[in-house]
């Protein structure tokens, strides 16, 4: 991994926002559209073993073998730690600080994992390490616009400090009544939500030993998975039109810092550079910056709940093949 640690206490959103349909995650229950997503029905006239399962609740007379299952993605990502760090001491003239400075605005996070956003400390004086929003944040001073853990949630995106009132959240909810261009690909963020982990692999490398020309060569990286019940509006959008957009909350000529893929659009537009917004003057740009994630392997899985797998496990053998 990239040497920075990670957290997983829920961050904070209000008490309307933060409430998820159990439709965005588990098959065949309502989602935040108020639908029933596409999964596997099976018609029990062409099949007596269905009887094993749920009814469908928006197809009359059909059996529902999505029923509390899901769909799995999952990617092995190669990550290039010791070309990522020795491309931020170049970057940052080999000065310590500086270096570590500017890995933290592309992250998001120090190196402790605590995010850059000032966030409320708890009971115990401690700021928790993902119970935060960018409300407070809209122009990235911050955390940069453009930073990773900021194009992988955007968190606030739905609503702005603005919008009050039941009327003006389902104006935002749908689209409408965008007054700027940083609100164009997050005003639907609840829309997108993904239920994600990420399990590291490889020997672990510091900053200091990825500067070390002697540091011995090793596969490192992510294994990355996440449950979504709509492949292509959560985990495909977050993916395309988040982290690999060259234009995502007002930001442009750049992608996901951590994951883009650097190459340049049919247009001509770039997508190597990485903005640091500053209050005091124009934004620091980082310029000619190199891939450091490379996809190795994954796939779209169907995990099937338990009434699921009794039917899956009463067929005949060999059901189902080549088909």
């Amino acid at each position: 991994d990239w040497a920075f640690e990670q957290g997983t206490d829920p961050h904070q959103r209000d008490s309307y926002s933060n409430r998820l349909a159990v439709g965005e995650v588990v098959l065949g229950y309502r989602n935040e559209y108020g639908l029933y997503t596409d999964r596997p029905l099976i018609d029990p006239r062409q099949d007596a073993a269905a009887a094993l399962l749920p009814d469908a609740a928006d197809h009359r007379g059909m059996k529902d073998l999505g029923r509390n299952g899901s769909y799995l993605v999952l990617r092995q990502l190669e990550q290039d730690v010791a070309g990522f760090w020795r491309f931020l001491d170049q970057a940052s003239g080999s000065e310590p600080k500086a270096r570590e400075k500017l890995a933290a605005a592309m992250v998001g996070r120090d190196l402790n994992g605590a995010p850059l956003i000032t966030s409320v400390a708890d009971a115990h004086g401690k700021q928790p390490a993902n119970r935060f929003t960018y409300a407070e944040d809209p122009q990235g001073h911050q955390c940069p616009l453009g930073a990773h853990i900021r194009r992988s949630n955007p968190r606030t995106g739905d609503f702005s400090s603005e919008v009050t009132g039941l009327f003006d959240r389902l104006i935002k909810i749908f689209g409408f009544g965008l007054q700027r261009p940083d609100e164009d690909l997050v005003a639907s963020t609840r829309f997108h939500r993904l239920l994600r982990r990420g399990r590291s692999y490889g020997p672990r490398l510091t900053p200091e030993q990825a500067l070390d020309p002697a540091a011995p060569a090793a596969a490192r990286g992510l294994q990355f998975i996440c449950l979504v019940a709509n492949i292509a509006r959560q985990f495909e959008f977050v993916q395309n039109a988040w982290s690999m957009s060259n234009r995502f909350a007002g930001t442009q000529d750049e992608s996901d810092p951590l994951l883009g893929h650097r190459q340049p659009l049919m247009s001509g537009e770039s997508t190597d550079q990485f903005r640091r917004q500053d209050a005091r003057g124009p934004a620091q740009i980082t310029s000619a910056m190199p891939q450091f994630v490379q996809v190795r392997g994954g796939g779209y899985y169907f995990m099937p709940g338990l009434r699921a797998l009794r039917y899956i496990a009463s067929l005949p053998p060999g059901t189902g093949e080549g088909k």
